[in-house]
């Protein structure tokens, strides 16, 4: 949205000059567009037309008074008609000094729709930007992200997320108390600053410095959690530590000839901090942290952050008063709106709360290769990369492996233990010093908000309950559910899986069954039981520990339990049928190649059987193939009920690819293992309920139940 930049018709100190200035650049604006109507339309009852002011991807704006002479903005809405009017209906009740009011919603004699609006005088953050390449004046900065993180947290307060927070939709309003210019060439004295397009979901303008289009939100400002389909609170935050790092430095932290380069950089890059001084570089450093759960939490914990404006004369009085009351007070409010907006300031999250994950010392070695990996993770699997391409590189890696597997892995093992030792001096010596350091310099620490900005709340004041992410509230509902509640999931689930187990083994059988063998039944049925019991197994341990467990450790220890018991399954079931188990030598190395079969002597007994494609694991075999299968992945993920698909492609290729890499140190037949394992996660996310994204979405809305 783009509004108006002035306002002629109103004479105020210091303001003749700059409205002529401000309307002659208006009339310039609207003689290089073409708007549909012209100026002294008519198109809506009781609002003539004044000028066209700007024209975004959702339609046009204009300049226009009622009858009785009230000023007002005109949006005339032409795409996205039924998502723009939902988000506008959800926010007309909302009151803000800082945010641009919306008045009514109306239809003319063509069907169209039109949002009547606060007309807002005065320049656009963009425009400021603009003016100060090399960056704002400080005391401007502060002015203005002041006014802008209030209104962001008033909207988050009602549980509205903002989501195209850019220069471009936030506007300095001028108002009656406009005073001379400050010695400092501060603009913001006596001007209030206003967010607009609040609530919106629309096309918008990939970047203010390009033309092309991008569907939810300004690509500079993006999140990199938007590309999942994630829209928490977090992406506003993301949004805001752009716009400040643009504010201090002139430009945006990622730039890039290409919406994909600048997306990928969002992903993957760090920004530049080096121009950028402390304590903004914290709070810049923390709200573009590529993992939302990283970034800092709320807004005011930024806003607590933020040093103290630096003192000013008399003529400074006004443009001040925000700072002295609270984060949500406009600039240029009233004493009322103090009183008014008090419940929004900075009482409701007090700034000693500091993060806690800033507080840990983490090994340097270790946080490195984590970064590294997570950089190139970023780089393969985001949406630019076509999943095709994606496959592709996951299987070279993985036949690069095994092609160097005796290379890397004798290099792997030498390197571990090395890195163990040091590990071990690392605990032990350096991170006590370290710790104790930190203890000797707590004003220093970069996170400490008590060093940055005091704190006096109100006594009488209390914190207004902030509404709860919607996977908290799933998992709260699951702790409070019934022993008769899971039964009835679990014996539910686990009749789905057993049919479904069934009729997956029958094709399975089909892929691992030699064209002419006779075995092909006895297989099936083989497969059948082993896979319904490894779906039993994963059922129980997510019914029974969703919701109530607070670590992983329990769910392991029952999925290794179980895992025991499937092998023991296995073998039994195989023994009793005089079943051998088919293999294929194009599948792997072969039994005396595995790395611990040797140390319990096994590879013997399998050897004679691998030659003929047809083996029969021995009872150590089985049971610690599939208590090991069981162990180290998170099984119980797959049937979780807030599990983000209905079917993971990667959740079950993934698995399947621990069940091959795990014959490489306890050796079972493959491809066999890998049909197993893929038929059990197949067969597990089938036949667990599931929350799908509306029923999310409402839930994100509402933050009450499930």
């Amino acid at each position: 949205m783009n509004l108006p930049t002035s306002e002629p018709d109103r004479v105020t100190p210091d303001s003749t000059s700059r409205g002529s200035e401000e309307h002659g650049r208006d009339a310039a604006r609207a003689a290089r567009m073409k708007f549909v109507y012209p100026s002294g339309s008519r198109p809506l009852d009781g609002y003539t037309i004044k000028r066209g002011v700007g024209r975004g991807g959702f339609g046009e704006v204009y300049f226009a008074t009622s009858d009785a002479g009230k000023e007002v903005a005109l949006k005339l809405i032409r795409r996205n008609l039924d998502v723009e009017l939902r988000g506008v209906r959800h926010c007309l009740n909302l009151k803000h000094p800082n945010l641009i009011g919306l008045y009514d919603i109306r239809t003319d004699d063509l069907d169209d729709q039109w949002v009547v609006m606060e007309y807002v005088s005065g320049q656009s953050l963009e425009e400021a930007i603009e003016a100060h390449p090399s960056g704002m004046p400080v005391a401007d900065v502060l002015r203005w992200f002041r006014g802008i993180c209030s209104g962001v947290a008033y909207l988050h307060d009602h549980g509205i997320v903002h989501r195209d927070l850019k220069p471009g939709n936030i506007f300095l309003d001028h108002d009656a108390y406009t005073a001379s210019k400050p010695v400092d060439g501060s603009e913001l004295v006596g001007g209030t600053v206003k967010i607009g397009d609040y609530g919106l979901s629309k096309f918008i303008s990939c970047s203010r410095r390009s033309g092309q289009t991008e569907s939810v939100g300004t690509v500079h400002y993006m999140a990199p959690e938007i590309a999942n389909g994630r829209y928490g609170r977090e992406v506003d935050t993301y949004a805001l530590g752009v716009i400040l790092y643009e504010m201090l430095t002139g430009h945006v932290p990622f730039e890039g000839e290409s919406v994909g380069e600048v997306l990928m950089k969002h992903l993957t890059a760090e920004p530049d901090l080096s121009c950028i001084q402390e304590p903004f570089r914290q709070i810049v450093r923390s709200a573009l942290a590529k993992d939302p759960d990283l970034r800092l939490s709320s807004v005011q914990e930024m806003v607590a952050l933020l040093p103290h404006e630096p003192a000013a004369g008399p003529t400074h009085a006004r443009g001040y008063e925000a700072a002295s009351v609270g984060m949500t007070t406009p600039i240029g409010a009233s004493a009322a709106d103090h009183e008014r907006y008090a419940g929004y300031d900075d009482e409701r999250v007090p700034p000693v709360a500091a993060k806690s994950h800033t507080g840990q010392i983490e090994e340097p070695l270790f946080a490195s290769l984590r970064d590294t990996l997570s950089g190139l993770t970023s780089s393969v699997f985001n949406p630019t990369v076509p999943p095709m391409v994606q496959g592709l590189i996951v299987i070279a890696v993985i036949v690069a492996g095994v092609a160097t597997l005796s290379l890397w892995l004798p290099l792997g093992f030498g390197l571990a233990f090395i890195y163990c030792l040091y590990y071990l001096a690392w605990v032990t010596l350096l991170r006590p010093s370290i710790a104790a350091h930190r203890r000797r310099r707590p004003a220093t620490s970069s996170m400490a908000p008590t060093a940055l900005h005091a704190y006096t709340p109100p006594p009488a004041r209390q914190a207004r309950p902030r509404p709860r992410p919607w996977r908290e509230v799933v998992h709260e509902q699951l702790g409070r559910k019934t022993a008769r509640d899971r039964l009835t999931q679990s014996l539910g689930a686990m009749f789905t899986s057993g049919v479904l187990c069934v009729l997956l083994s029958a094709l399975a059988g089909l892929m691992v069954t030699p064209a002419d063998g006779d075995t092909s039944q006895a297989m099936q049925l083989w497969l059948s039981v082993v896979t319904t019991l490894g779906c039993w197994v994963v059922i129980l341990t997510n019914a029974w520990t969703e919701g109530r467990a607070e670590e992983q450790s329990p769910m392991r220890i029952v999925q290794i339990v179980g895992g025991l018991l499937v092998g023991l399954a296995a073998f039994g079931v195989a023994n009793q049928l005089s079943l051998e188990l088919p293999t294929d030598k194009d599948f792997g190395p072969g039994p005396h190649h595995n790395l611990l079969g040797g140390l319990f002597d096994v590879q013997e007994a399998l050897e004679d059987g691998y030659k003929h494609e047809a083996v029969s694991p021995s009872l150590l075999v089985s049971v610690a193939y599939f208590g090991l299968l069981m162990a180290i992945p998170r099984w119980w993920r797959l049937a979780e009920f807030a599990r983000n698909k209905r079917i993971g492609f990667w959740a079950i290729a993934g698995m399947a690819i621990w069940a091959w890499v795990l014959h490489l140190f306890w050796w079972y037949p493959q491809p066999l293992g890998m049909v197993l394992a893929a038929t059990i996660a197949v067969g597990v996310q089938l036949s667990n309920p599931w929350l799908p994204p509306s029923k999310r979405a409402e839930l994100a809305r509402q933050r009450v139940t499930v």
